[in-house]
């Protein structure tokens, strides 16, 4: 079921990105944040664990595009999230995990990217996001039982809730996802900052013009 809406939602959320009027602005920036807590849950294998959290040492860095105005936008963005110290407490197997999620996103006031003031929002997007666990290090003997670690997909949905001001914005964000056909899985909990490099450029050649 949360497959197949997500892969309802998709198609509709690209349509409208694509049928914005040009008048409205384009933005091309960055996110980049940490997350508070994380889980991914492996397919099961029914030998280890198919667990790995962290809550330390979680880093995030993407590229984002903008389409929209400063009541309300589109965007892609696309993100490295890297957690340091990710791993199964249950049985200790390996260190380390890495996802690359990938979101097209509805964002609204402060979280729009191009809102000339300070203002709360919220966005809510859609996407896939792959996942790798133990990524450092997977011990010998678990390698000799059987167990890999390989990238697993899953189908994503993210809500933020934050403030934003002349294309800058803090929000905190929580993010599932799921692969019903493989039952992985992924949960994220954190803190994003995106800066919407070119609004801020054109905002500050705007305000030495008119200065």
């Amino acid at each position: 079921m949360f497959m197949m809406v997500t892969r309802k939602i998709i198609p509709v959320l690209i349509l409208i990105f694509f049928s914005l009027e040009a008048y409205n602005q384009i933005g091309l920036g960055t996110v980049k944040g940490i997350d508070f807590y994380q889980k991914y849950n492996n397919p099961v294998d029914n030998i280890a664990h198919p667990g790995s959290g962290n809550t330390l040492l979680n880093f995030i860095w993407g590229p984002r595009v903008w389409l929209g105005g400063k009541d309300f936008s589109i965007s892609l963005e696309a993100q490295v999230n890297l957690g340091i110290s990710s791993l199964a407490i249950k049985d200790f197997k390996g260190l380390g995990a890495v996802s690359f999620p990938a979101l097209l996103k509805i964002n609204f006031k402060g979280l729009s990217g191009f809102y000339p003031g300070f203002a709360d929002g919220f966005s809510f997007g859609v996407g896939m996001q792959w996942f790798k666990t133990e990524l450092f290090y997977l011990s010998e003997s678990y390698k000799n039982k059987g167990v890999k670690r390989k990238l697993n997909k899953t189908y994503i949905a993210q809500i933020d809730f934050g403030y934003g001001s002349f294309g800058s914005s803090g929000s905190i964000y929580i993010r599932y996802g799921k692969n019903f056909d493989t039952d992985a899985s992924v949960f994220n909990l954190g803190l994003l900052v995106s800066i919407n490099k070119l609004f801020i450029r054109k905002h500050k050649k705007y305000k030495k013009n008119r200065d």
